[in-house]
């Protein structure tokens, strides 16, 4: 009888450990290390969903500006009013948008992010980065993102992150901090790219010239 007391409690501390295992598993702890956070080591998903907007909004204007000149004796004119409306209401809901993109060092206490000085003259119409990001922070409420950065010269994947790359949490944010950390195919790469976003509100692309600090 006392043999048998002594196998159920090994058994039940055995089990014991093994469903604590499989807890620990399926709910990882904190992140032991915290990337420091400097003005040059991230990139901002906040400030690229701006850039775009800013570019669609000058796509926009000038659609607008060319619908404006066809004439009302033109069989499409009815058709190039509508447009302008749409257009109009579009950069207005673009604005508004941008206008509620909170700063990262204002949302998460962390250092501004130093920009480059585009060069004279710009190689393209793009945003100008530093190379040295291997971050990118989360706006706000996002908790899902994909980041893809490719060459423009050859078309090499520069950053590939998805849905399933690890997420990390901001220190001292309740959780609503995140950012996913990455490496670059190519280090020191220089030149342009297409990065292209993905979120759970859908996804955008913009180009951008990446020169060395």
């Amino acid at each position: 009888m006392k043999t048998r007391y002594v196998v159920l409690v090994l058994l039940s501390v055995i089990m014991f450990t093994n469903n604590s295992c499989d807890e620990d598993d399926r709910f990882p702890q904190d992140d032991p290390e915290q990337v420091e956070f400097t003005a040059t080591n991230y990139i901002y998903e906040g400030d690229l969903r701006k850039y775009y907007l800013e570019t669609e909004n000058t796509r926009l204007s000038a659609d607008i500006a060319i619908w404006q000149q066809i004439p009302d004796s033109d069989p499409g004119y009815n058709d190039a009013q509508a447009s302008i409306t749409q257009a109009n209401i579009a950069i207005a809901n673009n604005n508004e948008e941008s206008q509620s993109i909170i700063s990262p060092e204002n949302a998460f206490l962390i250092p501004p992010r130093i920009p480059p000085v585009p060069p004279a003259p710009s190689p393209c119409l793009c945003l100008t980065e530093f190379n040295t990001f291997r971050n990118i922070i989360f706006q706000p409420g996002t908790n899902i993102l994909s980041l893809n950065i490719t060459s423009v010269a050859n078309q090499n994947t520069l950053v590939n992150t998805n849905a399933n790359s690890q997420i990390h949490t901001i220190e001292n944010t309740n959780g609503l901090g995140k950012y996913q950390s990455f490496g670059f195919s190519e280090d020191g790469f220089t030149g342009e790219v297409m990065i292209t976003v993905v979120t759970a509100n859908g996804s955008y692309s913009i180009l951008a010239n990446l020169v060395n600090l």
